[in-house]
């Protein structure tokens, strides 16, 4: 009688499969990731070493709501370091120059940060992920320009982020 329900036991076991996966949900997404993106072939770490102030923001970056200041410095071994100040708090994203324009997660894990555009002087910039997380538009302190600011936008735009959903600190 045991070794039947044992046997019964195991053909159960064997009739259910393996169990469904589990959704991930994925990171809200600020762009039509159906869109083309492209980061700038410019705006190496050394242009944009320096601070910046992000003036336009999506919602729920913390460490990139408008006004944080942002210092890039390059770091140990080739590490770009991206330190975020704020009224939310502070905080670091390293990160590894891959393809120019391009800032690749380094050992720490983090986001991979494109620079979608900057202009000649580099004193604006727009700045997003691939997969539309993040993006944002900063400036140089005091450096802040309507022109360029809407040249900005439009990237975002043009790299299908909502502008709609674009918010400022003023």
């Amino acid at each position: 009688m045991r070794r039947a329900l044992l046997a019964l036991l195991v053909l159960a076991a064997c009739g259910r499969g393996a169990p469904e996966p589990v959704p991930v949900a994925e990171a809200p997404s600020f762009r039509d990731r159906a869109q083309l993106i492209a980061s700038t072939t410019r705006g190496t770490a050394q242009d944009l070493t320096g601070e910046w102030v992000i003036s336009q923001s999506y919602p729920g970056q913390p460490l990139a709501a408008p006004g944080t200041r942002v210092v890039v410095a390059p770091g140990a071994g080739g590490a770009v370091l991206w330190r975020f100040s704020g009224a939310a708090g502070d905080g670091e994203v390293a990160t590894v120059t891959g393809l120019p324009g391009r800032f690749v997660p380094g050992a720490g894990g983090g986001p991979e940060l494109w620079v979608l555009w900057v202009d000649d002087d580099f004193r604006t910039a727009a700045v997003g992920t691939p997969d539309g997380s993040i993006g944002w538009i900063m400036n140089r302190p005091g450096e802040a320009s309507g022109d360029r600011t809407a040249a900005a936008r439009e990237v975002l735009e043009w790299s299908g982020y909502d502008l709609g959903r674009l918010g400022s600190g003023a």
